[in-house]
């Protein structure tokens, strides 16, 4: 009886690991990713002296704004479509501050009308805002999990049901998400077994479950095998006699 259930669970765990498979090889991975309908950004960078501040001039500002000056290790100037800025990041590569080059405004926080401007010029189908919301903490489940905040949700209306992620400081588009993404996900989760991070390999069920399978499928081999040498031996028996 128990040998039933246990194939009963590994028989659902080898269902389970085989959809995930062809979903996986009928899936174009770009779709997934929202990869198909983002828009290539082709903004041309202003030259550093035709703007009114430096890098220098750009550090200092973050400084009197309130960062300590050896968190800051790195600054680059890029336009990702709300005009040029200075991108101050830390030595762990975080954004610290963003900087207008023309005006020394510090920027420590997008405001959600320009987190949804950026947005929908990365979606390239049109499409309009259905809301727009600030996630300051890091979560360790969900469609956003591992990434980096803070960061801007800002979610369209298309039949895709997009998600798009903004960077609260530098306006970087850190992750998309619709309906294809969140299937693959769903598979994802089915095939690692990881039912809450959906992230994580080295876990005792999925070692347990893969052990299992090899086990059953490695004895129903050697029973068939078995079976079929001892029909063999019967029938050069039987045309013996």
């Amino acid at each position: 009886m128990l040998h039933r259930w246990i194939g009963l669970f590994i028989c659902l765990q080898l269902i389970a690991w085989s959809s995930g498979g062809l979903i996986f090889s009928l899936l174009d991975i770009r779709a997934v990713r929202g990869e198909t309908e983002a828009r290539e950004a082709l903004i041309p960078l202003a030259e550093v002296d035709a703007l009114a501040l430096s890098p220098a001039d750009a550090r200092l500002l973050t400084i009197e704004a309130g960062a300590a000056a050896s968190d800051l290790s790195e600054i680059t100037l890029r336009d990702r479509g709300l005009g040029p800025r200075y991108e101050l990041y830390d030595s762990a590569g975080v954004p610290v501050s963003a900087v207008n080059p023309r005006t020394g405004v510090v920027v420590t926080r997008l405001a959600a009308a320009e987190a949804e401007t950026l947005a929908l010029a990365d979606f390239a189908p049109d499409a309009t805002v259905l809301k727009s919301s600030l996630i300051e903490e890091a979560a360790d489940s969900g469609e956003y999990r591992g990434k980096r905040t803070p960061a801007w949700r800002v979610d369209l209306d298309h039949p895709k049901r997009p998600h798009i992620y903004v960077d609260a400081v530098t306006g970087e588009v850190l992750a998309r998400r619709n309906r294809i993404w969140r299937t693959y996900d769903f598979f994802w989760m089915l095939h690692i077994m990881d039912y809450k991070h959906r992230d994580n390999f080295n876990h005792p069920l999925l070692t347990a479950a893969s052990g299992l399978a090899f086990l059953t499928g490695s004895t129903g081999v050697w029973l068939w095998g078995w079976r079929a040498k001892s029909r063999w031996r019967k029938r050069s028996g039987a045309r013996g006699s």
